[in-house]
């Protein structure tokens, strides 16, 4: 980053602060109830148009999935959708490394009396997006290429792999079962049983020399991890849904079933190759495939200069809409000085011909943020969403809310950006256009600023434009004449 544009964003963040601290409308005092008596004589009531237009997230923006403080990097997704009329498909593939946690590793000290009974792939089950009830296809592969711990890979990133390993056909509403057997009690998992002859090569091997057990970099260059492919044809033809999966959690794990002999006695035990978070690190890739073909989306794409009547938004890795609100320049000229009160972008899901939101649903958060034209970059609502420093949106809005009509649940959403709007009047701060998005994180790296969103891939919603005939997406501004 050059120095005039760090410069620039410094200067901006100082600017929108100040008027923060300094406008006598604190950012607890925001709520209908202190909303002065609305009487059209000193307090007013307007509101305006927002021109909206749809876009799809470039490669520069799609997530990267990296490790938190812990080491743990967080729920994968996993699986096919085929059939989602507004979007189209999602293909869903886990890659990830199960290996010792410590070396050099042995599973007895009777090598030559191991006797394989079944060997395990297991994943700890958190949720499910999409139709729990559809079949799901997966098969599992060992990778072709070497993945590395420490890198932060985006969900573009394409993994080699060939040697199939084992497949296994279940509907999602299965996983939430539990799993009792003289042996284990586990609950919430994908249990997918490998081939024999994979599982004997790794229990069998020699100990000694060189051995892939002596050390965790002779162990990856043996072996470099599983793919996890949901099959999109055959019997993974009708799946329409993605499932959730704690990569990290200790139930994520390779089980060895095995015998062994050991003082002319028969005895049977357990191991278990795990993703490691901490030590000799274990690398992973969540690759998201996204197909709009033949959805509704493709029709709704590119800017107008009406802007569009219907907003489509599709969590990360996914799309966005850029907003305007051209209103407002011509209020701040006609209205000089005013007092903003409230300014609050409110915006509600619009029906569609495909439209099923039984099954998927709208996404958890949205996420606006101002786009800088000059600079080129993004940046938060810094006024309006953080108290004390601390990104707050209870205050700030954008969680989903739900109303009804005749019994169905609509998606909603506002946003209150009181003190943004406020700057532009008073302070003279350029009226920007504002990317709106369901991301999973959000990262201003210039800030060093790092904020939660959703879960990987998790909703979708069409919401309706500036110009919908009865869902608008609007500014509602109340303000008084001072």
């Amino acid at each position: 980053m050059s120095y005039c544009k760090f410069l620039n964003i410094f200067f901006l963040f100082i600017v929108v602060s100040f008027f923060s601290f300094c406008t006598k409308i604190k950012t607890t005092d925001i709520g209908a109830d202190l909303i002065p008596e609305i009487d059209n004589i000193n307090t007013f009531d307007t509101s305006f148009e927002v021109v909206a237009n749809n876009s799809i997230s470039p490669d520069s923006l799609l997530p990267r999935l990296s490790r938190d403080q812990l080491g743990d990097v967080g729920q994968f997704m996993l699986g096919y959708i085929s059939r989602n009329p507004q979007f189209g498909t999602t293909k869903a593939s886990i890659f990830l490394e199960l290996k010792p946690t410590g070396y050099p590793y042995k599973f007895e000290n009777v090598p030559d009396s191991l006797y394989l009974d079944s060997v395990v792939l297991c994943l700890k089950y958190k949720f499910s997006f999409g139709d729990t009830n559809a079949m799901q296809s997966v098969s599992v592969h060992k990778i072709d290429e070497t993945l590395k711990p420490d890198s932060a890979y985006q969900t573009n990133k394409i993994v080699s792999y060939s040697r199939l390993l084992g497949t296994k056909q279940f509907i999602p509403a299965s996983l939430d079962d539990s799993l009792i057997t003289s042996r284990e009690r586990t609950s919430n998992q994908l249990r997918i049983r490998l081939n024999n002859d994979f599982g004997n090569e790794l229990l069998k091997i020699d100990t000694t020399g060189l051995s892939p057990y002596k050390n965790d970099s002779l162990f990856r260059n043996y072996f470099k991890g599983f793919a996890i492919v949901p099959e999109t044809d055959g019997s993974g033809s009708s799946a329409n849904g993605l499932m959730s999966f704690a990569i990290s959690d200790t139930s994520t794990y390779l089980r060895f079933y095995y015998r062994y002999t050991k003082n002319g006695k028969q005895d049977t035990s357990t191991k278990n190759f795990k993703f490691n978070s901490t030590g000799a690190l274990s690398a992973s890739v969540n690759h998201i495939e996204r197909n709009y073909t033949g959805s509704e989306l493709v029709q709704h794409l590119g800017t107008k200069p009406g802007g569009d009547s219907l907003v489509y938004i599709q969590a990360a890795p996914g799309t966005y809409s850029m907003l305007r609100i051209p209103g407002l320049n011509e209020f701040k000229s006609k209205k000089g000085n005013v007092m903003i009160h409230l300014a609050q972008l409110s915006m509600d899901e619009a029906q569609t011909p495909g439209s099923n939101s039984s099954i998927f649903y709208a996404p958890l958060y949205m996420y606006p943020e101002i786009y800088d034209t000059t600079l080129n970059s993004f940046y938060p609502f810094f006024a309006d969403g953080f108290v004390n420093g601390n990104y707050d949106n209870t205050t700030f809005g954008g969680f989903r809310k739900y109303n009804f009509e005749n019994t169905k649940p609509i998606a909603h959403y506002d946003m209150n950006l009181t003190r943004y709007v406020q700057s532009i009047i008073t302070r003279n701060l350029p009226n920007m256009p504002i990317k709106l998005s369901a991301p999973k994180t959000v990262r201003y790296n210039d800030l060093y600023l790092t904020l939660s969103q959703n879960s990987l891939a998790t909703g979708s919603v069409v919401l309706g434009g500036g110009n919908h005939s009865s869902k608008k997406m609007k500014l509602r501004v109340v303000y008084s004449k001072l």
